[in-house]
């Protein structure tokens, strides 16, 4: 059997087949390029929003602040609020509004809408103490690089262990 015979009884053979064969690989490709190139995109709106985020958590703790982890706290954040993104804008925006250059003028500020507030609280908490979320749920995100270390760096060392038995309550189920 010649070669040209036997592509001859093949589907490849005739040209209507081969055309759609091309056509949905050509698609497919098209559909990876588009996929490959959104990629980018959308990881280029996290960075600017994780960008953005730090730069607003560095005005509110007065502190030059870790990218990774202010993605780390903006994802934990986000977990627990669907309304976050909305209440960050709003924080920036009256930060931007009023033109203060600190959280101590800010403070003195007294914004009209407590949300606003509350956002910078959640913010500020997050960062100082290195947990985002309430006791049942809280997430570490970082515990050596809480702020709540910084103001003693160098003078005390950061605590390794706790300060004894039942330090931290009793254990789950157990009558107090």
């Amino acid at each position: 059997m010649s070669t040209d015979n036997h592509r001859s009884g093949s589907f490849l053979s005739h040209p209507l087949a081969r055309r759609s064969l091309l056509r949905g690989t050509v698609a497919i490709g098209g559909l990876a390029v588009l996929s490959s190139l959104a990629a980018p995109l959308s990881a280029a709106a996290a960075d600017d929003d994780v960008q953005g985020f730090t730069k607003l958590s560095e005005f509110l703790t007065g502190y030059d602040l870790d990218p990774v982890l202010g993605a780390r706290f903006l994802a934990a954040l986000a977990k627990r609020s669907k309304t976050l993104k909305a209440d960050i804008a709003a924080l920036q925006q009256v930060v931007n509004q009023s033109g203060v250059k600190n959280m101590d003028a800010f403070l003195a500020l007294k914004p009209a809408d407590p949300n606003v507030m509350k956002t910078a609280t959640k913010i500020v908490s997050a960062w100082y103490l290195g947990v985002v979320g309430d006791p049942e749920d809280a997430e570490l995100i970082t515990y050596e690089k809480s702020l709540m270390y910084r103001p003693t760096k160098g003078l005390l060392p950061i605590p390794t262990y706790g300060p004894g038995p039942n330090a931290w309550g009793p254990k789950p189920g157990s009558k107090i």
